[in-house]
């Protein structure tokens, strides 16, 4: 994965409807999988995150060559080299959050 900031930049406006200067955080996970660089713009110029795990691959299901929108959880799980579980039908299995009180 040899993109920068302008490349990945110009990858987001042309294959997608987001805006990258609002602040969304886009992830890209290389071919071989353990490689994810992600690109968000921080109120005063882009910040690109560069990540490559030595053991393990990130995303190691199909779906991670679409596109998809990940939550703060979920986030976290992909950069430390897990994976979102699913379903046998290939779709996200929602966990309920459990509150402590």
């Amino acid at each position: 994965m040899r993109k920068g900031h302008s490349s990945l930049t110009m990858l987001i406006t042309e294959k997608t409807n987001f805006e990258v200067m609002d602040g969304s955080l886009f992830l890209f996970v290389s071919k071989n999988k353990k490689t994810i660089k992600g690109v968000f713009f921080d109120g005063s110029g882009l910040v690109l995150l560069h990540k490559k795990i030595e053991a393990g691959k990130f995303m190691s299901f199909n779906v991670a060559t679409a596109m998809f929108e990940v939550n703060r959880d979920e986030f976290k799980i992909i950069f430390h080299g897990g994976q979102i579980p699913l379903s046998r039908t290939g779709k996200r299995i929602k966990f309920k959050k459990n509150k402590i009180f």
